[in-house]
């Protein structure tokens, strides 16, 4: 008797659980998204859920910065999940007030009073660096 009470129950339990994972997936649209990230590739996943042009700017800036550089990010909302993702991609490289590289996100090429433009993707995302700071 209670082997078929556990079995009834455990039933239920389990039919619950897969209409809660399909109600989720095509109430509310989802499986459009789930097929779009099942075919890609890792950094085709990372492009899909960041954004082509951030991730493609993050992907350069990560190739472009030296090891250990102190940057600053332009272009995106403080505390926005742009700029924390942003954050999480460029480690190693950290963030600082004190920057020796200014990361330029969606700003057009405008001329900085002691930096140049050491390395550039586009007219609106590239790197300047700070002149003074040219020994580090």
């Amino acid at each position: 008797m209670k082997n078929k009470i556990f079995k009834l129950v455990f039933t239920v339990w389990v039919i619950i659980w897969i209409f809660l994972l399909i109600r989720e997936m095509f109430a509310k649209g989802n499986i459009r998204e789930y097929n779009a990230l099942l075919h890609r590739s890792l950094d085709g996943k990372r492009a899909y859920v960041t954004g082509d042009r951030l991730y493609e700017f993050l992907s350069f800036c990560n190739a472009e910065l030296p090891e250990g550089a102190k940057y600053m990010f332009f272009g995106l909302e403080e505390d926005s999940h742009d700029k924390r993702r942003a954050t999480y991609y460029l480690y190693p490289h950290l963030e600082a007030e004190e920057a020796d590289f200014l990361l330029m996100f969606n700003e057009p090429i405008l001329s900085r009073t002691g930096y140049e433009i050491i390395s550039k993707l586009d007219d609106t995302r590239y790197i300047l660096k700070d002149l003074k700071r040219r020994g580090r």
